[in-house]
């Protein structure tokens, strides 16, 4: 059982959507590839059925495939008889991945709630990765992030931990302002990775660049590092007044960048990491 969260609007349904179409047999999502193809339950419970074939339309081509690509909008509350629908549908189609768009729609605040909101949100995530090991299939749940900061992957995740806590592996999209973003992996039997995508329109929907550390520089980063090599050496004070940000933000920014060994500190100065300066002038290259 996968969950993918994300913010509103942030293209969570849409990457559902063509790994669901990928994995039914039609065009993949560039960058990944699929390793088994088959039936696809698709639960598009926040969307009419136009909506879905509006999108269809622009990701992929008729064909064969779409056969095998099966969407439902509509179920009983997941604690109400929807658990039981679900169940009954997977025996069914045997689908090699079923995709539920949302969980709070899934969930539609059906059955008896527990005082504990964590042990009740446990045992609702819990029914479905349930259904998901009975049958062998992957179950991806896409749910909400919840608004805010939050510093790790697990604390993005809309709800209280009962809901992080029942699911095997999480993905954490995050969208950047200039149409690129990161995908988190974080799991329990998943290496730790964090993909960079971007989000074309031609061909239309995501496409994954990889999860090498010079893919990974959004806007600000890029501008920090173009300022320091041409510059050279400069201190957290000089990048904020050259770049008209706010000093506790460039410091922050420089913290993580140091972390991801994009720059080094030298003295009380910043100047790029080499050998990551060497990767992006050899992309820029290119």
């Amino acid at each position: 059982l996968t969950m993918i969260v994300a913010k509103p609007k942030a293209g969570k349904s849409w990457i559902m959507l063509q790994a669901a179409v990928h994995v039914a047999g039609g065009p993949g999502i560039e960058g990944v590839t699929a390793l088994d193809h088959g039936p696809v339950l698709y639960g598009a419970f926040e969307e009419p059925a136009a909506r879905t074939m509006a999108r269809l339309r622009k990701l992929a081509p008729e064909g064969d495939w779409a056969k095998n690509l099966h969407f439902v909008y509509d179920a009983l509350p997941l604690m109400g008889g929807g658990a039981e629908q679900l169940r009954a549908l997977v025996e069914q189609l045997r689908p090699r991945m079923v995709v539920l768009d949302t969980l709070t729609a899934l969930i539609k605040g059906g059955g008896k709630r527990e005082s504990d909101v964590f042990r009740s949100q446990y045992a609702e995530v819990s029914v479905v990765r349930k259904i998901a090991e009975d049958f062998h299939t992957a179950v991806v749940l896409v749910h909400h992030a919840r608004k805010g900061m939050a510093d790790t992957a697990i604390e993005s995740v809309a709800g209280t931990g009962g809901i992080a806590a029942a699911v095997d592996t999480l993905w954490c999209l995050k969208r950047k302002p200039e149409g690129e973003a990161t995908l988190e992996v974080i799991g329990r039997e998943a290496e730790e990775k964090t993909f960079a995508l971007r989000f074309d329109q031609d061909p239309f929907g995501w496409r994954v660049l990889g999860d090498d550390a010079a893919q990974l520089l959004n806007a600000e980063r890029r501008q920090i590092l173009e300022l320091l090599r041409e510059d050279g050496a400069l201190s957290p004070a000089q990048i904020a007044a050259e770049l008209a940000k706010s000093r506790p933000a460039v410091r922050m920014l420089l913290k993580r960048m140091r972390g991801d060994d994009q720059v080094r500190k030298q003295g009380s100065k910043y100047i790029p990491s080499l050998s990551l300066s060497y990767r992006v002038t050899e992309r820029e290259c290119e």
